[in-house]
């Protein structure tokens, strides 16, 4: 599991390496209503129309992983209680 702050270019490799992964979008400071999980082929989350810094600066940070598990493990560490996710993407469906 890996967090991205900051860091758009290492973030954006990250799923480029590993197109079967998951990525929690996650608020820039720590909020359980919005801890929300993606594929890491989700064209919400990569698209690269955004402006630079829309990804991992700005508001938000991401959280990445092979696996849904560790990212559940995330999910407490943001609040939610639980391991939930706040919603999972409807685009991507993941």
């Amino acid at each position: 599991m890996i967090e991205f702050r900051d860091d758009e270019e290492e973030y954006l490799a990250w799923l480029s390496a590993n197109p079967t992964g998951y990525v929690l979008n996650v608020r820039r400071r720590q909020s359980p209503s919005y801890v929300v999980l993606h594929r890491a082929s989700c064209g919400s989350i990569s698209n690269g129309s955004h402006m630079t810094g829309a990804y991992t600066s700005r508001a938000y940070r991401k959280v990445c992983s092979a696996n849904i598990e560790e990212l559940a493990r995330a999910a407490i560490a943001e609040g939610r209680k639980d391991g939930s996710f706040s919603k999972r993407c409807g685009l991507c469906r993941p």
